[in-house]
């Protein structure tokens, strides 16, 4: 072997020295990589089986809910609107009737008269009451 053949060869092995050495950069990396995949997948799987048991009571309670809803539902469907509407004018009606009456009895009391036979009755009264004081 000459110099040149020698120089050639050393060539290459610099030039497969150097790929090799960026194949283990590159295998440490994704090994890196792997490992940190492999940590979050742990913490992941943590934090989803801390939170079933939170699931399952949200779950539970959302059941209860439905059931609520949908007794609530068949509640609802049974309900008479229109009569329950039709009940309640009547009532309106009714209350303005009384009312209507109500007011018109009380414009139909004389005040004045009213009035007049209080302070009559007041009148009498005074002297009686005096009369009572005197015995006491």
């Amino acid at each position: 072997m000459n110099m040149e053949e020698n120089k050639e060869i050393l060539a290459l092995l610099q030039k497969l020295d150097q790929s090799n050495r960026r194949k283990v950069r590159i295998g440490r990396i994704l090994c890196a990589l792997a490992l940190v995949a492999v940590l979050c997948c742990a913490a992941t799987f943590g934090i989803v089986y801390s939170l079933v048991p939170q699931a399952n009571a949200v779950l539970t309670q959302a059941q209860s809910v439905l059931g609520n809803l949908e007794t609530t539902t068949q509640q609802l469907a049974t309900v008479d609107l229109e009569g329950m509407v039709s009940n309640v004018d009547k009532l309106v009606l009714s209350g303005q009737q009384s009312l209507d009456e109500s007011m018109e009895k009380l414009n139909a009391v004389d005040f004045e008269t009213l009035n007049q036979a209080i302070e009559d009755l007041s009148d009498v009264i005074e002297p009686l009451a005096k009369l009572a004081n005197r015995f006491r």
